[in-house]
């Protein structure tokens, strides 16, 4: 959720200076970054070994995962969508908008259930 609020953060400052001569875009890119956090699966013809401190050795080949880490980054582009030297496409930054904004709701309403799943569970057991 972080990410998609970076983004968000992100495509609304490029769509507030779309007319800004030589704005250069920013971008963020969140889901990649949260691709790299999930650990290479190892071979599955092995017998895994399972760790649950860092400092254990993983074996099998399986690269571990790395912390959640993003920040928006400039991008150079060499095609100008303006005559000013700005490479801010309005349509496509409000497209990406629409987008994260619809990424971001779905994750919030697939958290919302899960933790609702979660206090049920524990309620049931009090």
């Amino acid at each position: 959720m972080s990410g998609a609020g970076l983004e968000h953060a992100a495509l609304a400052n490029n769509i507030a200076n779309v007319n800004t001569p030589g704005y250069s875009t920013f971008e963020v890119a969140y889901k990649q970054a949260l691709a790299a956090t999930e650990p290479t699966p190892p071979d599955p013809n092995e017998l895994t070994l399972a760790t649950d401190n860092p400092r254990q050795i993983s074996i099998n080949g399986e690269i571990p995962a790395k912390p959640f880490s993003v920040s928006a980054a400039r991008v150079d582009n060499p095609i100008k969508m303006r005559p000013d030297g700005s490479n801010v496409d309005l349509d496509q930054q409000m497209a990406e908008l629409t987008q994260n904004s619809s990424y971001q709701q779905t994750m919030s309403e697939f958290l919302t259930t899960q933790y609702t799943r979660i206090r049920s569970a524990i309620e049931e057991h009090a």
